[in-house]
């Protein structure tokens, strides 16, 4: 199947992706065995380009999602939580659990994405895992997950040196560096990402 689909789109990335490989609950899927298929794979000749977490968490606890991912980023491969819920009846309970699993997601280098499986109450794959009420609400888990957004933002502002610079550390992701002189505001784009750890950017004003 890889073969097959790699010659009708050899610019796709492909991914092997399971369930119950990062929590430590189910010896019948932990990394150790979802390495040993990858490897088999790739020795059958399988482009296997990356590895999906499905991430149907419950009661996640850190150092077990971290050592999970640890020992599946051996293979260098990169890491996507590919439909990640957290499933907790009392609403701040799922709140704390989510806050777990994103932190240690977002904290380990080889993963490169998160996907959430749903958010609305109605049109979720597990109970108790939404993070919005049916009538519209943000519940107490949706809310955590706004103000981890939030926190994981990188929003900076002041002078530049005596040497017309300006520095500062920042999160991966797309960024807009806007400068204001007396002529008017000078904008620039660009990305920061662990291929491209350090910027310079030059802005002529």
């Amino acid at each position: 199947m890889f073969r097959e689909a790699h010659k009708l789109d050899p610019s796709a990335v492909l991914f092997v992706n399971d369930y119950n490989v990062e929590d430590g609950c189910d010896t019948k899927s932990c990394p150790e065995r979802f390495v040993e298929q990858i490897v088999d794979l790739q020795e059958r000749g399988a482009p296997v380009g990356g590895i999906g977490v499905q991430g149907h968490i419950s009661h996640p606890v850190g150092e077990i999602i971290c050592d999970s991912l640890d020992k599946l980023a051996i293979l260098g491969l990169p890491i996507w939580i590919t439909e990640l819920d957290v499933t907790a009846e009392n609403e701040h309970i799922r709140a704390d659990d989510l806050e777990v699993f994103l932190r240690e997601a977002f904290a380990h280098p080889a993963v490169e994405g998160i996907i959430l499986w749903g958010f609305w109450e109605m049109f979720m794959f597990r109970e108790h895992a939404h993070l919005v009420d049916v009538d519209g609400t943000i519940n107490e888990a949706g809310k955590r997950y706004l103000a981890l957004k939030q926190e994981w933002l990188t929003c900076m502002n002041g002078n530049v040196d005596h040497q017309g610079e300006f520095k500062f550390r920042g999160y991966h992701g797309s960024y807009t560096v806007e400068v204001d002189t007396p002529s008017g505001k000078v904008a620039r784009s660009f990305v920061v990402d662990k291929d491209n750890p350090v910027q310079v950017i030059t802005l002529n004003v």
